[in-house]
């Protein structure tokens, strides 16, 4: 539940001695209060003197629990699992899609590109740069842009083109561009947030360069993907910020003012431009996935990252069990008694899994684990990244490591899983990513941003590889792994998310890696 509503704040003292607050919960009378929950409170100093009271306070429940939709002769909600295919829809221009912003306004550009504020200019000639160089401080950012006024706030992505053409990915730092793309918008937007702008209309625009599969033959420039996930968490956690998130080919058919009168899509959905046309993202539910040769080889040999946490040990037991497959666990804990509990129980079914402690994040630690796999086994046939950190923390409360910590997960590993095991002749690639890249939920930024820049890199590897490079977005797991607590449980019921169970999702995921779809949300 979020607050809602206030009815009355008597202020009797400074709050300066604020020792206790007593609270009384009022309950209502009809059935639909039942969710509502209302509140008196006291703010009391040390002695018990009343400093402030509260009265009314009104809080409701951010996600609204669906009403049942009963087949007939039934009253059961109708409940199953949901293939969802993530599309781009052609966007048909209207009046209503257009917002007016003025050539006379003042437009601050955030970055560092003579060439884009040039761009700009053409359509709003009271335009500033402002460099924010990589090693900024938040304090240091914070100063910059209380120096400066401003209408509209313009971030453009580093890799964005002026001219139709794609830049050579393979020859890109991705993790140290990091740096320049989702970590420095982080840092503008807690400066932002300390400058006081948490509480004010703030009008800003994004724009990426092609970091979304719209289009079969896109070429995906992946690096800095992880932004399309932080704005669209970023627009639900302060909705009174006039964001719009745009992905584009190249500038050269855009103006900025095209760009800047594009309406806003309040759920932090961005819109992509291709070759003079605009889209818009969706999910397009997928009844069958359409029959295949099988992929998972018999005895086949596979490595996990991440093997040791729910969803790894999941498919180890599927695999194990259905395959006989030889299976290794990369992980970052040295093997304590819950892994090699979980290891002993495996036995059970067949072959043992093999543990490797190694910091996948990190290049050398994942090259040395490399090494020791081959001094056992020759082939390798699949690589799977099961990796997850998942930190949940609102903006306002994030601070950079936390917020690094979750994106380095999916960011770094997947970088470096390609680095050392991409040049193997594998059967497949799998990334385990979540149904956050569609959602981008409030309080989960660092992850959302984590998962969007997984699927944007994944669909780019698939591009450059022979063999098939899967994306499976994971709904919600109840039973498995490390959202199985109570909180969890609730928030999925109150949004009327039930969970996948193991058996089912492994077959899903089964039908995924045979069919000829690179990316699957269940």
């Amino acid at each position: 539940a979020l607050p809602f509503s206030v009815g009355e704040v008597q202020i009797l003292h400074p709050l300066t001695d604020l020792c206790y607050g007593y609270a009384t919960w009022i309950a209502g009378n009809k059935p639909d209060d039942q969710r509502v929950l209302k509140t008196d409170f006291c703010l009391l100093d040390k002695h018990g003197k009343v400093l402030v009271r509260i009265k009314d306070f009104i809080s409701k429940p951010l996600y609204q629990e669906s009403k049942p939709h009963p087949a007939k002769g039934s009253s059961s909600r109708e409940v199953g699992l949901h293939s969802m295919l993530p599309v781009w829809v052609p966007l048909h221009k209207t009046r209503e899609q257009e917002v007016l912003v003025s050539e006379s306004s003042r437009i601050l550009l955030l970055g560092k590109d003579q060439d884009h504020l040039n761009w700009v200019r053409k359509s709003y000639a009271n335009t500033t740069l402002l460099p924010i160089p990589i090693t900024s401080s938040m304090a240091a950012i914070e100063a910059t842009l209380q120096a400066n006024t401003f209408d509209q706030l313009l971030w453009i992505s580093p890799d964005v083109s002026i001219v139709s053409g794609n830049i050579n990915e393979g020859e890109v730092d991705m993790i140290g561009e990091q740096e320049q793309g989702v970590l420095t918008v982080f840092r503008m937007i807690k400066a932002l947030l300390q400058s006081g702008y948490g509480n004010k209309v703030l009008h800003w625009t994004f724009i990426t360069g092609t970091t979304q599969p719209v289009r079969i033959d896109d070429q995906i420039q992946a690096t800095h993907a992880g932004v399309v996930g932080l704005v669209g968490s970023l627009s639900k956690e302060f909705p009174h910020w006039h964001i719009r998130l745009l992905d584009v080919d190249s500038l050269s058919l855009l103006t900025a003012h095209e760009c800047m009168s594009r309406e806003r899509d309040k759920q932090g959905d961005g819109l992509a431009y291709r070759q003079g046309e605009w889209f818009r993202p969706g999910l397009s539910p997928l009844l069958s996935l359409p029959p295949a040769a099988p992929v998972y080889k018999q005895r086949g040999v596979y490595i996990v990252i991440g093997g040791a946490g729910g969803l790894g040990e999941v498919w180890s037991r599927f695999m194990i069990e259905n395959y006989q497959a030889s299976i290794v666990w990369i992980g970052r804990r040295q093997c304590d008694a819950g892994i090699q509990d979980k290891i002993n129980e495996l036995s059970q079914v067949g072959e043992a899994p093999v543990y490797i402690s190694a910091d996948a994040t990190k290049f050398d630690d994942l090259a040395r684990a490399y090494k020791k796999i081959q001094e056992t086994y020759s082939t390798i046939h699949g690589v799977v990244h099961s990796a997850i950190v998942l930190q949940d923390q609102s903006l306002a409360q994030m601070d950079e490591s936390r917020f690094r910590s979750s994106l380095s997960a999916k960011v770094d590993i997947s970088v470096n899983m390609e680095k050392v095991f991409g040049s193997e002749a594998l059967d497949f690639m799998l990334f385990f990513s979540s149904f956050i890249s569609f959602f981008k939920s409030p309080g989960q930024s660092n992850y959302a941003a984590g998962c969007t820049f997984k699927d944007s890199f994944a669909h780019s590897l698939a591009r450059r590889h022979r063999y098939p490079v899967k994306i499976m977005n994971w709904g919600y797991w109840g039973n498995v792994g490390i959202v199985t607590d109570e909180f969890y449980n609730k928030r999925m019921e109150q949004m009327g998310i039930g969970s996948i169970e193991p058996q089912e999702g492994m077959l899903t995921l089964q039908a995924l890696v045979d069919s000829g779809i690179n990316q699957l949300g269940l």
